[in-house]
């Protein structure tokens, strides 16, 4: 299939949207993420018990419902519990890693990710359960800035900033439909990998397997791209936030904007040139590097948007390679 026009692009620009934490690794020690989640949780527990009435504290002292307090509790503990989920995460990583360097001490690929070596395919539902798990936590954590704001009578400047943020959930709620839409319209897709893993300077061929509800399409296009990712910290003291930035460094995309007709049972090649001064996949790091295929198809009704990984790696002289397709 002719897919159109072939352009790369060396410019270093941010991504935005829903980004995906790809690394491994969170960039702080271990004990203090530990300690930090153990706080949060210890006082929201407490604050649960208070707001549930079983610790007993003088009502002068109160100053909200308990049902804010429990509710406060469950913020603060749900908290300590995403950090600690953070923490296994990165313990299991540790251990494939260790595990992997004593099984293939030549080749970083199978010690850096737990790849299938004939392909990617990205979970359809994940993203679903991740946006509705925020869901329910931001409208949780609003609920008592809400009684704040709208049932006490807050001034005028809290029910904006207040009112702003329930907007914000909304359009969280609309886009948690959208997603759990393109889940049951789309169902699975794949890349089907021709060598792993890639190498520097070498060309990358892969082949994409269209997803069921992929007929006709208006415009598309295949989009391989070098990404950096990293925590930024903005603000000073308490004001203080981090934030994670995807950046890209380089990119190849194929596009075309003619409609053209896709079929399940269809698998659409795709070659990349890439240069061999680029940095290699590197997901075990405090600092990630990840290659991604984006597929981003014009569609009547919802439109189709996915991630695959490419393990690009090193180029070295004995490969680990194995050729999946003849």
């Amino acid at each position: 299939m002719n897919l159109g026009q072939y352009t790369t692009s060396n410019e270093t620009r941010r991504l935005s949207g829903q980004l995906q934490q790809r690394g491994s690794q969170s960039g702080l020690p271990t004990p203090i993420l530990f300690l930090f989640a153990a706080v949060f949780f210890a006082v929201g527990c407490v604050i649960i018990l208070i707001g549930t009435k079983v610790i007993v504290v003088d009502p002068k002292t109160v100053h909200a419902p308990h049902w804010v307090l429990a509710v406060t509790g469950v913020v603060f503990s749900f908290g300590g519990m995403m950090i600690w989920s953070l923490l296994w995460r990165q313990n299991v990583s540790a251990r494939h890693a260790r595990e992997a360097a004593r099984l293939y001490p030549g080749e970083q690929a199978l010690q850096d990710h737990k790849w299938d070596p004939r392909g990617h395919t990205p979970s359809r539902w994940a993203p679903v359960v991740k946006s509705i798990m925020g869901v329910l936590f931001l409208a949780v954590f609003l609920s008592m800035f809400n009684w704040w704001a709208f049932i006490k009578g807050g001034p005028f400047m809290v029910k904006a900033i207040v009112g702003l943020f329930d907007i914000l959930l909304i359009l969280f709620v609309g886009y948690t439909c959208v997603l759990f839409g393109r889940a049951l319209k789309f169902g699975d897709s794949r890349i089907h990998f021709v060598q792993f893993p890639y190498r520097l300077s070498e060309p990358v061929d892969i082949r994409w397997q269209a997803a069921h509800g992929i007929a006709r399409v208006n415009k598309g296009s295949f989009t391989l791209r070098c990404v950096k990712e990293y925590y930024e910290q903005r603000g000073r003291g308490k004001n203080r936030t981090r934030s994670m930035v995807h950046e890209e460094i380089w990119s190849g995309r194929w596009h075309f904007d003619e409609p053209r007709n896709f079929t399940f049972s269809e698998q659409i090649e795709l070659r990349f040139e890439i240069p061999g001064d680029l940095p290699p996949t590197h997901l075990h790091a405090n600092l990630p590097v990840f290659w991604e295929l984006e597929v981003k198809l014009d569609l009547p009704g919802l439109d189709f948007v996915q991630h695959y990984l490419v393990p690009i790696y090193e180029a070295q002289q004995t490969s680990a390679r194995t050729n999946i397709f003849p």
